[in-house]
């Protein structure tokens, strides 16, 4: 008997591609774990996937509007911004952005960096230890 590559498809989606060993492993490393039966791995297997898929797809979208070809950490938080449930769990768990990188650049109201570190100069350092005013 034949099947039609509609029930193929289906097939292929129902069958979790995370390994189960691994996804076993990291449920039973909660303590009050004790067993994980055949259906609860699939299920968690599969829900996890599909999690993921959501959340590479919405990245990839806040990418694709930003006008970059990779998707970085700013566009995940984004993401999981966008989405109530998922930011209410796992916001908290992204690790902070860096602060980019900007060179320091004189202006009118800055003075010059090198002057201000220059020899006897100890504006900076008594910038550091200034009790804040609040």
């Amino acid at each position: 008997m034949a099947m039609d590559s509609g029930s193929a498809e289906e097939e292929k989606a129902r069958s979790p591609e995370l390994p189960r060993v691994r996804v076993k492993k990291i449920m039973t490393v909660d303590k009050e774990v004790q067993r994980v039966s055949s259906e609860a791995l699939f299920l968690v297997s599969l829900s996890t996937q599909l999690f993921l898929e959501f959340l590479a797809e919405n990245s990839a979208k806040i990418a694709i509007d930003k006008k970059r070809k990779t998707v970085n950490l700013e566009h995940l938080r984004i993401a999981v911004k966008r989405h109530r449930p998922t930011s209410d769990f796992l916001l908290d768990s992204l690790p902070m952005p860096l602060p980019a990188h900007k060179p320091d650049k004189p202006t009118a109201d800055k003075p010059d960096t090198a002057a201000a570190a220059g020899v006897g100069s100890t504006r900076r350092i008594d910038h550091f230890f200034r009790k804040s005013d609040a």
